[in-house]
């Protein structure tokens, strides 16, 4: 089984790219968690926000699904964390 994983190996071919396209594709790859760390984080502050709302209000429904978006941002950025991890788990693994 271990021979078999040893044999796998996964390089791209980024020749032919021109240089922009390729530093393009790093920056992207570098940012993307960045990028949707901080919209599970607005979605986290918009949740606050109209849980705070709901409060004085008295609204029951809004705090409802406010608390609902809380729960949804907060497990959206741990499946993120563990992806990054994940990845850079496998990263060092098969290098």
């Amino acid at each position: 089984m271990t021979r078999i994983l040893n044999d796998i190996s996964v390089t791209p071919d980024f020749n032919g790219l021109p240089p922009s396209v390729y530093h393009g594709l790093i920056h992207l790859t570098n940012n993307a968690a960045a990028v949707l760390t901080q919209v599970a984080g607005l979605g986290l502050v918009a949740s606050l926000i109209c849980l705070v709302l709901a409060s004085l209000t008295g609204n029951r429904e809004i705090g409802e699904r406010a608390k609902g978006g809380i729960a949804i941002s907060v497990l959206s950025i741990a499946l993120l964390y563990l992806g990054v991890a994940a990845a850079n788990y496998a990263g060092r693994l098969f290098s």
